[in-house]
């Protein structure tokens, strides 16, 4: 059995600092997405999640089965937008727009993925089966942060991170983007972790 530690060799990708927020360059990753619109406390997200989890682990387990390749399934990540930006700023959940996603090891193809998703619609406990595809997402230069807490209280967070931004010379560009180190499930809301990342580029002299 081969085993591919994500959690190891992408370990300077899923961990940040909540004292100081600082710049990476992230390389191309390949992921399984879900795209989605409104209220992350609604149906349509959680049917999200849950069908990116139940093809991951599809995936997971199909790989240790046939290939001998057992490899972690690391954790949820999302971008984060809107139409208009005041909505998202706003609070305006229900014009939300989302990208699920979990990153999966160079050896997965849009093959396998698509193997899997047909499994997982299979065994589909719900009434929708949001589409989950496969994609390389290459974010390159960015900023990120640790927060530490509900994730309704980021407000602060975020906006420390993007007066660190401005303060090093960068411009933000791209889509919010956050990783979920807890599981809210779990964990007191107070002890969730969060990374809150952005893309940046040098502001123009």
């Amino acid at each position: 059995m081969k085993t591919i530690d994500l959690k190891k060799t992408l370990k300077s990708y899923y961990t940040a600092s909540a004292a100081k927020p600082s710049i990476i360059d992230v390389p191309p990753m390949n992921g399984l997405m879900v795209d989605g619109m409104g209220d992350p406390n609604g149906p349509a997200f959680q049917e999200a999640v849950g069908s990116l989890y139940s093809v991951a682990y599809t995936l997971k387990f199909a790989f240790k089965k046939d290939k001998a390749v057992d490899y972690p399934v690391i954790a949820l990540e999302g971008l984060w937008w809107a139409d208009d930006p005041a909505d998202f700023l706003g609070d305006k959940r229900e014009n939300w727009k989302w990208t699920l996603f979990i990153t999966v090891p160079d050896i997965v193809a849009k093959k396998d993925v698509g193997e899997a998703v047909a499994a997982a619609k299979k065994k589909a406990k719900f009434a929708r089966f949001p589409e989950v595809r496969f994609e390389k997402f290459h974010e390159g230069l960015a900023a990120q942060i640790m927060h530490v807490g509900p994730y309704a209280a980021e407000g602060p967070t975020i906006e420390r991170l993007h007066r660190f931004v401005k303060e090093q010379g960068y411009n933000l560009r791209g889509r919010h983007h956050e990783i979920y180190l807890g599981d809210p499930r779990r964990s007191a809301p107070e002890k969730l972790r969060t990374i809150i990342r952005h893309p940046v580029e040098k502001a123009k002299a």
